[in-house]
């Protein structure tokens, strides 16, 4: 049902997401809407490397991605969306409840209630 380009870039930012390591200082461009077709702001979130052989100290991780808002790639609600709101926008698009009864409940449904 693509009737115009713009059709796609409606796609691409809401129906889809991409993991993104913590520290890929690449996580910018999905936020750039100067540099993106059409403007576009895509879902990129948060995939940690806690597991990847380089990463002597798994307390780190979250703070290599900040230096991304340090570095001033980002801006602070742009990392908000790729740490926080984009994966619970990801989880909850299949099950609504994913965080019920989570210590972030309250805050998953304060997302899914301001919608996209």
């Amino acid at each position: 049902e693509i009737e115009m380009k713009e059709d796609i870039r409606e796609l691409f930012e809401t129906r889809f997401y991409f993991g993104c390591e913590a520290d890929d200082p690449m996580v910018a461009w999905a936020f750039d809407g100067r540099v993106n077709p059409m403007g576009a702001r895509l879902r990129a979130m948060f995939s940690s490397d806690m597991g990847h052989w380089d990463v002597p100290d798994m307390n780190s991780i979250l703070e290599e991605a900040f230096e991304l808002v340090e570095k001033k790639l980002i801006d602070e609600e742009s990392f908000r969306d790729f740490v926080f709101t984009n994966p619970i926008r990801f989880y909850t698009s299949v099950n609504p409840d994913f965080f019920a009864q989570t210590r972030i409940a309250d805050q998953a449904a304060q997302v899914l209630a301001e919608g996209s």
